[in-house]
């Protein structure tokens, strides 16, 4: 017996299956602060968002869907990603990165060029030295 799909079915099959998403391609810095959250990680990226629009820093992207968030540069050329993924139920295992560019290279991509923001620094999220007595 011969089996035979139609094109539509084919397409609706094919489109169900992509593994698309708005998250980047990278994965975060080594220094990026890691932590569970009690809630889903679309709720915490939406929180996360409005609590830097709150705060008058700039989101460029958010997707609740792929709990992925990200910033425009703000003082000076730091920026900020969020990565939510699922823990338990109920929970999320949220990775912030921030990061800052210290110069500038069109040979390379912007990526290349970020390095991890300093201990202490404005947008850090770690602690300084002298903040953590």
């Amino acid at each position: 017996m011969q089996f035979r799909i139609s094109h539509f079915a084919f397409a609706v099959l094919l489109a169900a299956c992509t593994p698309a998403t708005t998250r980047p391609p990278f994965s975060p810095v080594p220094e990026a602060l890691h932590a569970v959250i009690n809630a889903p990680p679309g709720v915490v990226t939406e929180a996360a968002r409005a609590m830097l629009i709150a705060d008058t820093v700039p989101v460029r992207f958010v997707s609740t869907l792929d709990a992925w968030l990200e910033t425009r540069e703000f003082a000076g050329t730091y920026k900020l990603r969020l990565w939510a993924d699922p823990d338990a139920p109920g929970k999320a295992r949220v990775t912030i990165e921030a990061v800052f560019r210290p110069a500038e290279d069109p040979s390379r991509t912007p990526r290349d060029l970020e390095r991890a923001a300093p201990p202490g620094s404005r947008v850090s999220c770690a602690p300084s030295s002298s903040s953590a007595r």
